[in-house]
């Protein structure tokens, strides 16, 4: 697969060791993807954190350190977690050609973020990045969207608890604390199966959509 356009703007302020995984891991890669962020800026930082989206305001990407990728499926953008498995997989073989250090979200055990990758705190300090002389590139406001949309285990949010009430009312008896924990992915899991879904534990737009319909059906009765 080949970045388009709009994905190696989103590297502009990335430190080139990094560029150069993701551009190696798009020659490879059997599970297309595109460059959602890099370089972010303060401001945007503090809003993620907010909504619960983030939980540090020392986030790698802000010194341009770090990377986020989105899977795709023809047109459209996916969240199955297989398919960022797959991309990990050519990120880090990438690495591995290269000689350079390299972190996976998804690898973390505090919680699952298989879109990040980073570079190394150890190696690659925050004032170390020869690209890091531009502003943060804007984020476009339909990935912005897709993206905000996306709940999956670790986030903290409002949205998290209106998710949690939707899951009692159907069944799932969980406390609405906001806290997309494991108790709540495995609601989620076991309402994806249910309704035919693909159970990766992650509330995209077919969950989200199924589970509205849900809550209307069960208000109906």
């Amino acid at each position: 697969m080949k970045l388009t356009t709009t994905s190696l703007n989103r590297l502009k302020g990335v430190h080139p060791d990094l560029v150069r995984i993701v551009k190696r891991a798009a020659e490879i890669s059997e599970q297309p993807f595109q460059v959602t962020e890099g370089l972010r800026s303060l401001a945007r930082q503090r809003r993620l954190v907010r909504r619960g989206a983030s939980k540090t305001l020392n986030s790698r990407h802000l010194s341009g350190h770090a990377v986020d990728v989105v899977a795709k499926v023809g047109p459209r953008i996916s969240w199955e977690v297989p398919l960022y498995y797959a991309i990990a997989d050519a990120m880090k073989q990438a690495a591995r050609e290269l000689g350079i250090a390299i972190e996976w979200g998804g690898d973390w055990r505090s919680f699952f973020d298989g879109p990040h990758f980073q570079l190394p705190w150890k190696t690659y300090p925050k004032s170390n990045n020869p690209a890091l002389n531009k502003p943060a590139p804007d984020i476009a406001e339909r990935t912005e969207t897709s993206i905000s949309k996306t709940l999956l285990i670790g986030e903290k949010s409002d949205a998290v608890k209106d998710l949690q009430r939707t899951l009692n009312g159907l069944g799932f008896y969980l406390a609405a604390d906001g806290d997309f924990g494991p108790r709540t992915r495995d609601a989620v899991i076991k309402f994806q199966l249910t309704v035919g879904l693909y159970p990766d534990g992650i509330v995209g737009p077919k969950t989200r959509h199924a589970l509205k319909a849900g809550a209307h059906s069960g208000r109906e009765h």
